[in-house]
């Protein structure tokens, strides 16, 4: 949690309140004792609130909702508890969007985002503005929608969400179209470019696909990936009369 600094001043805040826990049992100077053991408890407190990320997410949940068989429209919403470390965080980015396909109508709470951009690594980043009249240190509910065309025709498709905060749990689900089955499904995350399988996925009725990651790795990314079987004639010519 702490750089080598911080370390060092953590340490020597930890020494102080055991001096002070031994002054207050082993001498007669307690109130002396007390006031060290307090002061560096305060002092510890202040260095683990500093240093905190800038915001904290207790529950995200994702979902990819594939409306065809073609796969060349879809959905996505990401819901998720978010809140505001410090009293000066002003606004809010989700980060770390994947650009698969032409990704369309950005929504965050119903509303356009204020920004909208692209990192280094050519994913998205959408930009919404802290509510004033709500103390976002409390915690708020925010909700990120997009559209994907033409992003899951193929044979395989991952859902992926990158832990760019602090979060306590996150959940993967998509919702495939009747008609063309799932057929395999796993679960996996990366960090470093290492790849570390997780728990195999929740499959329901062949076309709905689930999991879940508690405590999930900060900079990690969590992927649910999926191959389905490819869509027949008769799905292929409906997709291209749409």
């Amino acid at each position: 949690m702490f750089d080598k600094r911080n370390q060092l001043v953590f340490y020597a805040n930890t020494l102080i309140i055991m001096f002070g826990l031994t002054v207050i049992l082993f001498s007669d100077f307690v109130l002396v004792g007390i006031l060290f053991t307090v002061i560096a408890a305060i002092l510890i407190f202040e260095q683990i609130k500093q240093n905190k990320g800038a915001f904290s997410i207790t529950d995200l949940e994702k979902t990819l909702t594939i409306s065809d068989t073609c796969g060349t429209q879809a959905t996505l919403i990401q819901k998720q508890n978010t809140t505001a470390c410090h009293m000066d965080n002003t606004v809010y980015w989700f980060k770390s969007i994947n650009p698969i396909g032409m990704i369309t109508n950005f929504s965050i709470n119903g509303q356009s985002p204020i920004e909208q951009k692209k990192d280094n690594n050519n994913k998205y980043q959408v930009c919404m503005a802290l509510p004033v009249t709500f103390k976002a240190t409390n915690g708020i509910e925010t909700t990120l929608k997009c559209s994907y065309k033409n992003a899951f025709g193929r044979t395989e498709g991952i859902l992926s969400h990158t832990v760019d905060d602090e979060t306590d749990r996150i959940r993967l689900v998509v919702d495939l179209p009747k008609g063309r089955p799932v057929s395999t499904a796993r679960a996996y995350c990366i960090q470093n470019g290492e790849e570390e399988a997780l728990l195999p996925p929740l499959i329901t009725g062949e076309t709905r696909i689930e999991t879940e990651v508690v405590n999930p790795k900060f900079g990690a990314e969590y992927c649910l990936q999926w191959n389905w079987s490819e869509p027949n004639l008769l799905q292929k010519i409906g997709c291209y009369i749409k």
